[in-house]
């Protein structure tokens, strides 16, 4: 069984954002990444410090932030998903046909904030940032800001 997102919620404020449902498929199990792991106050309160920090840094760099926000955390891992952060301005440009004009000014604003990202992501948890990617969707009003972490070191 593979997981799939189910977008039955809202993003924060409600629940949860998605519900993992399962889905029959016939992916080999190494194919798909483990999904029924459990999260740890540690992670928890991770998760949420992530969420914090990231919506800060909207809010202080870009004037507004999103309404919703949720950070998923894997052991070589941080996504955060962050909802409800358009402009009124950028909603009027949207009208106006100007999707890819808002598009790329959002991904010219993410690439110049990538070091306050990284540096962040690295101070919360412990970790080095390899790489970092960004994306936004018009319709849901999405943005995802991707972080691929070091190996952890054991022993």
């Amino acid at each position: 069984m593979a997981a799939a997102l189910d977008r039955r919620d809202g993003l924060a404020g409600s629940p949860t954002p998605w519900t993992i449902a399962r889905v029959e498929d016939d992916s080999h199990p190494t194919d798909m990444p483990e999904t029924d792991e459990s999260a740890s106050e540690e992670t928890g309160a991770l998760r949420q410090e992530i969420s914090n920090a990231v919506v800060g840094l909207y809010k202080e760099h870009y004037g507004k932030g999103p309404t919703q926000c949720r950070t998923y955390v894997e052991p070589e891992l941080v996504v955060v998903v962050l909802g409800g952060g358009y402009t009124t301005s950028e909603r009027t440009l949207f009208e106006g046909g100007k999707w890819y004009e808002v598009r790329q000014a959002r991904q010219h604003w993410q690439d110049s904030m990538q070091a306050r990202f990284v540096e962040t992501i690295e101070k919360l948890s412990g970790r080095e940032v390899q790489a970092f990617m960004s994306a936004n969707h018009q319709d849901p009003d999405l943005a995802v800001e991707l972080f691929v972490l070091d190996k952890e070191q054991t022993g």
